[in-house]
This record gives structure tokens, sequence and C-alpha cells, in this order.
């Protein structure tokens, strides 16, 4: 049988085309040819995972900000009920009980706020049940730089020969209680909407609600840096710049700044180069400081 492949390209060389041929004279790519493929391919990929990496951590953000929206509806419900926001820390007979607790029930927990005894410690053993119970609103879904002490969600404390400590795996808390200002170099203090065994109103907040914060995220930190959610400590004064220290200031893993919830319920975030003065302004409850918001933008 004659060589159709051959004596085609003999007989008409100009007018051969590929797609005629029979199948078994089909080449395959050349290696160049896949390697220019490989390479356009990566390169897509190179473009494309930033774009998708950026994605996932707007969608986190957004959840976070959803968090501290039903935190600060939780707030705001508490206020009305009370006439005050709870108190930050409940210190007395060694209770060391967080304004979280006091929380539970307007945020849809209240099952766990229920088998939390307030006559005891916050870590007290018969507390342990309600304080290792996971509560996802009071959780960052980015936050990944986890302190020693802290294993995903949950403490991880040790005794001295390694062993689980009895108040190990209680349940953290990435969102803090504004405790308000303070400067050593200076000796300023000011104070904030949630302090040591005393509740604060709106009323006391001179400043005006819109331009106070009242809770504001401090991520990854475990039970070394009282970042249980149940810790009366997880209240902080704000000293420094945004994101530069992990221990009990503004902190998260959201590029860029935090999320803060502001005393009216707003939501805003607060970016990591804001102005010492602004920080300041807006961490005190009465320091009748000017804030210029276009720098909050």
């Amino acid at each position: 049988m004659p060589n159709l492949c051959n004596a085609d390209k003999q007989r008409a060389p100009a007018a051969f085309d590929r797609r005629l041929m029979p199948s078994g004279c089909r080449r395959g790519f050349t290696l160049v040819e896949l390697l220019v493929v490989v390479a356009v391919v990566g390169m897509l990929l190179g473009l494309t995972l930033p774009a998708v990496q950026h994605a996932r951590e707007s969608g986190r953000r957004v959840q976070c900000a959803n968090n501290l929206r039903q935190i600060g509806l939780g707030l705001q419900t508490y206020h009305a009920q009370h006439g005050r926001f709870p108190i930050g820390c409940l210190e007395p007979k060694g209770r060391r009980i967080a304004w979280s607790v006091a929380l539970l029930p307007f945020i849809e927990q209240s099952q766990v706020y229920q088998r939390f005894d307030w006559q005891l410690p916050y870590n007290a053993v018969a507390n342990l049940e309600a304080t290792r119970t996971v509560i996802p609103t009071y959780l960052c879904p980015s936050t990944r730089r986890y302190e020693p002490g802290r294993v995903g969600p949950l403490t991880d404390k040790r005794t001295r020969s390694g062993l689980p400590a009895v108040d190990s795996g209680m349940a953290c808390i990435d969102y803090g209680g504004m405790y308000g200002f303070s400067d050593a170099t200076r000796g300023v203090t000011k104070p904030g909407m949630m302090v040591y065994d005393k509740p604060v109103s709106l009323k006391q907040a001179t400043d005006g609600a819109t331009e106070t914060l009242l809770v504001a995220e401090d991520t990854g930190r475990g039970y070394k840096f009282n970042g249980e959610w149940a810790n009366g400590q997880n209240i902080f004064d704000q000293s420094g710049p945004i994101n530069r220290t992990q221990n009990n200031e503004m902190w998260s893993d959201h590029p860029g700044g935090v999320n803060g919830l502001f005393c009216d319920g707003a939501v805003r975030f607060l970016s990591d180069s804001l102005d010492m003065e602004i920080i300041e302004a807006i961490c005190s409850r009465e320091g009748e400081e000017f804030i210029d918001w276009t720098k909050l933008q």
C-alpha cells in the first residue's frame, strides 16, 4: 500500500494541509512548545494566586468585622437593659471575671453562661466546662500568629513536669476591652470604657460615642497574655502604635491594621500607621481631644 502521507506531500507541497493528514501522521508537542506552555501556566498562576489570597483575606476581615458588630449589638443591648456596659474585670475574691462572660447571653450563648459560676474564679475547676467552650464570635478568622501557651482556639498551659495544667484548654478570645491609654514617658494615663470593678456608661464617654473605642482586636494571645474569654485581664490600655506588640495592645493578622468597635456600634478598620494623637484620642473616653476623621479613612 502506498505511503499516503509522503505521496500527498510530493504531489501538492504548497497546498498540503496538516489537518488532512491521517491521524498516524500527526506529530505531538515539541519540548520547546511544552516548556513555553508550562512557563505561561506558571506565570498565570503567579498572577492569580496573590489575587485569590487577597480575596480570601478580604473575606476573613469582613467576617472579623461581623464578629465585632455582633459583639457591639450585644453590648448595646446589655447597656439598654442595665444602663451601663459590663465591668471590664470583676476582681473581688480573686474571681477576675471578664466582660466577655457577662456578654454571653447577648450573643446567643446563654447555655454557656448558665454553666458559669460567678461566685468562683474564672479558672475554677467548676467553671472549666463552660470556659473550655469555643465561642466562634470571639475568634478572628485571620489569626495565625499564636503566642506560646495557645494552640488554635485553646490555651495550652503546662506544669513544670510538662503535663497539662488543671486549667489548661480554656477557650481564647481575639478581642479585648478598651481600658484606656497610657504613656509612661509623659506620665499620661487616660481611662477607657472597660476598667476594673466599675461599670462605665455611655454618659461617661464625654468624647462622644462615635469617637471612643469600646473593643478592639488583640489576637493570638495564650494564657500567658491573658487571652481567654473568661479571663478578666482581657482588657488593655494602648501605649504605642497599632500592631507593634502582641501583649495587650491592638494587634491583628490583617495586613495594615486592626478592626475596632466604637461605642456607637460602628466597626472601623484602624490603620497601623495612625498617628499616636489619634490613637490616644480614640482609646480614652474623656480626653476632650479633637479627632481628624480623615486620618481614619
